[in-house]
């Protein structure tokens, strides 16, 4: 209530963490961006993140992406404020997310994509959630980056366990054959838009499917990466 009285007052917005302090940077005050989990290091590989002089442990044939970008760590509070953005719809996040994917993927200066692709719900999920999260962050960066979405070319064909609850053999085999492209890709540079990277399974599955219909470079974005997953 407090915090509410005291917008009234400023006329300015508060903090989309703490929701007491005027906001600094990409909705967030001073204290709260400066303790964000931010990737400062990423595996470009992965997506991982680094420690000072440490090469990152992954294999290349495991991962099909030209890179693998994510602004956070998915830690507290980024993994509190994404399971609001997700499950009690607050898409006033979205932005912010957005703005700080876009500082994280300008900072490694790779190639922007022709066209950025965000993972596909499942019309049930779909229904019941209301949006999907992928698409609207994907919105959000394609209006600051002036990239195209195509957001009818995946299709998710069946409605799988939900991830979060499967070891990382499992979120791989959860997701076989769970995704087809509904018609022939018109570009060969491709950014894949996901809220959270833990596995890669979900990613790592389009990713091939895109590379067989012609993809010769494809990017993985998200709001948060894992930073460990035990298997």
């Amino acid at each position: 209530m407090r915090a509410f009285f005291n917008q009234l007052l400023t006329k300015s917005p508060l903090c989309l963490c703490c929701g007491y302090q005027k906001t600094h940077k990409h909705g967030f005050c001073l204290g709260c961006y400066h303790d964000l989990p931010h990737i400062k290091t990423p595996c470009l590989q992965c997506g991982l993140p680094l420690k000072t002089n440490t090469p990152c442990t992954c294999k290349a044939e495991d991962w099909p992406f030209a890179a693998c970008l994510s602004a956070f760590e998915y830690q507290f509070p980024i993994n509190e404020l994404v399971f609001q953005y997700k499950s009690q719809a607050r898409l006033a996040l979205c932005d912010s997310f957005a703005q700080a994917l876009i500082t994280q993927i300008k900072k490694q200066q790779h190639p922007l994509p022709q066209v950025l692709m965000p993972v596909p719900l499942h019309p049930n999920k779909l229904k019941q959630r209301g949006f999907n999260q992928s698409l609207e962050l994907a919105k959000a960066l394609s209006k600051q980056l002036h990239i195209p979405i195509d957001y009818h070319s995946l299709q998710s064909t069946q409605q799988t366990t939900q991830q979060k609850s499967l070891n990382k053999q499992q979120r791989l085999v959860n997701v076989q054959s769970s995704y087809a492209l509904t018609r022939p890709l018109s570009v060969t540079h491709i950014a894949l838009i996901d809220d959270v990277i833990t596995t890669g399974a979900t990613t790592k599955t389009l990713a091939y499917l895109l590379r067989e219909h012609g993809a010769t470079q494809i990017q993985a974005w998200s709001i948060a990466r894992t930073a460990s997953f035990n298997s």
